[in-house]
């Protein structure tokens, strides 16, 4: 591969990702395989959202509430949501939502300057809390850092950055697999804002599939977003313990398959959003028709002007 000045490179990249980010980010490809769906896992709280017949995926942030992309649920209506949790093989336990909760700030997912979409984040609340030792997930105080190891849990599906998908996306099938950050962009709204948006690439054997350089973590461990990823978690491991660092946003290419090794991956970076995840979940009932009312000037197709906010 022909190595470039960084900027030139990363700015080679985020053009490919432009063209195509209007598909957005979906499944993993790759990794270290199918997880158990059994109680001890510790993905145990990763579910998948079933809506209009599309499998997607989230993440428990308390007994109630699931993360997930806005893109996923945008101008949805909490009817047509259904949050399903496995822990018993291929039993499968599903639990309707009752209010949908889309950050103010997504505008839907135009590419913005930086070639990405940006603020692409939800919470979904359940009409009744998860019972029993599911887990669910701490949110990372610390916002992600170039060449951090991510695992990326999700209902996407299957395949190699060989061959690309090779099985579809199942809400009964979760799978897991790790990469590296390669790159971070800041808010696109505030200027010298944190970090919001992380992507990585999907590195292969040779060098023409190492987008941004950096060792790859083998064939049987890297992975990168398909099919059915969308709202997947993000996690890092902080001090022994698993929590939850971003959400799947999108995928693309520079100039190949969008799956397959050389593609490309990211998402939202959570640490910049966790004042409002945290708010949103402590609301006060009463509150909701309000909070979904100024939710759905911003949530109903894509907005078509963006507003200008602090995110902390």
């Amino acid at each position: 591969m022909t190595r470039h000045p960084p900027q030139r490179a990363a700015r080679r990249a985020l053009a490919a990702i432009a063209l195509l980010a209007s598909t957005g980010a979906q499944a993993i490809v790759g990794g270290s395989g199918v997880d158990p769906n059994t109680l001890d896992s510790p993905w145990a709280g990763v579910g998948s959202l079933s809506i209009g017949g599309g499998t997607y995926s989230g993440a428990l942030v308390s007994d109630r509430y699931v993360l997930t992309a806005a893109h996923v649920v945008s101008g949805r209506a909490p009817g047509s949501i259904v949050f399903n949790l496995n822990v018993d093989g291929s039993v499968m336990q599903s639990f309707a939502a009752e209010a949908v909760f889309v950050y103010s700030g997504y505008a839907g997912t135009a590419p913005g300057a930086d070639g990405v979409w940006h603020d692409d984040l939800a919470l979904v609340r359940l009409a009744a809390p998860v019972q029993g030792s599911i887990p669910y997930y701490a949110l990372s105080n610390a916002p992600l850092g170039l060449g951090d190891t991510i695992t990326m849990v999700g209902y996407g599906a299957g395949g190699n950055g060989t061959n690309g998908v090779t099985t579809l996306a199942n809400p009964n099938v979760k799978r897991g697999g790790q990469n590296v950050v390669d790159r971070l962009l800041p808010d696109d709204d505030v200027a010298n804002g944190a970090n919001e948006v992380f992507m990585f690439d999907f590195d292969g054997p040779t060098r023409t599939t190492n987008v941004w350089g950096g060792a790859t973590l083998g064939a049987d461990i890297e992975a990168g977003f398909a099919g059915g990823d969308s709202g997947a978690p993000v996690f890092v491991q902080r001090g022994g313990a698993w929590q939850l660092a971003g959400i799947a946003a999108f995928n693309g290419s520079s100039g190949g398959s969008d799956v397959e090794f050389g593609a490309i991956g990211g998402g939202t970076v959570i640490a910049s959003y966790q004042d409002w995840i945290r708010g949103q979940i402590s609301a006060v009932p009463e509150a909701d028709n309000l909070v979904l009312l100024l939710a759905g000037l911003t949530c109903t197709g894509f907005a078509a002007s963006r507003q200008r906010r602090v995110k902390r």
